[in-house]
């Protein structure tokens, strides 16, 4: 977003040391960026942060809920109720709560656009994670059932889509920083997107105004080849 040209970037997760990381990489494209901790597993902390904070902020262009949590080694049927709540609230209830805010708020100032991020796997493929797999289904309905918002808030609800994607989510499946029985099968059969082929169509959904509220961008990578499955094939 900083080389596209963003003048400023409010960078939100439970990293701290991961967020100074990215703040330093986007002041050096000249972009202003600050940091805050939330947890997006409480779901009070995230409702305070988009009532208060955010409209303090004045005028926001743009939400990308970019969250998202695997179960571990507490897979279901045995995940039990803290894990199934965690990921119930990272993957989906936060991300509603946020767009529900943020929508207001745009459409307060003129409009605006939010991504958010669902999987391939709400295409019901890779169903290994059961949890996972239910909550990136709901965010993929969500995104679709929420193209209204485009006629009565001016405010694009959109979707990415991203395959395999080389990040620190795919060794967190198996607990203690380490891959999965299964992940390492997909690790091993399956090419791996990197994060800029999805930031790459996470600008693109938001530049361009053509896309209409409610679209996806499914990312890919085939024979070392990116490739996009767009939800209408005009689009591409």
């Amino acid at each position: 977003m900083a080389r596209a040209g963003a003048a400023r970037l409010i960078l939100l997760d439970i990293d701290m040391t991961g967020l100074e990381e990215t703040a330093r990489l986007v002041r050096e494209k000249n972009a202003k960026a600050d940091t805050a901790f939330l947890d997006l597993s409480d779901l009070s902390a995230v409702e305070a942060w988009f009532s208060e904070t955010l409209p303090a902020l004045g005028k926001v262009d743009v939400l990308y809920n970019n969250a998202g949590t695997v179960s571990g080694t507490a897979s279901f049927p045995t995940a039990g109720r803290e894990t199934i709540e965690r990921l119930v609230n990272v993957n989906l209830a936060s991300l509603v709560l946020a767009t529900e805010h943020a929508a207001n708020h745009f459409a307060a100032s003129g409009g605006g656009v939010i991504v958010n991020t669902v999987s391939t796997v709400a295409f019901g493929s890779g169903l290994y994670d059961v949890l996972y797999a239910t909550t990136k289904a709901g965010v993929h309905m969500f995104v679709k059932a929420c193209a209204p918002l485009q006629q009565s808030h001016n405010v694009r609800v959109l979707g990415v889509l991203p395959g395999l994607t080389d990040t620190p989510i795919l060794y967190k499946t198996g607990g203690n920083g380490v891959a999965s029985d299964w992940m390492k099968t997909v690790l091993e059969t399956q090419e791996r997107c990197t994060p800029e082929d999805i930031a790459s169509a996470v600008a693109d959904l938001i530049e361009r105004d053509e896309i209409p509220g409610g679209a996806w961008v499914a990312v890919r990578r085939r024979d070392g080849e990116v490739c996009r499955e767009w939800s209408d094939p005009a689009l591409a």
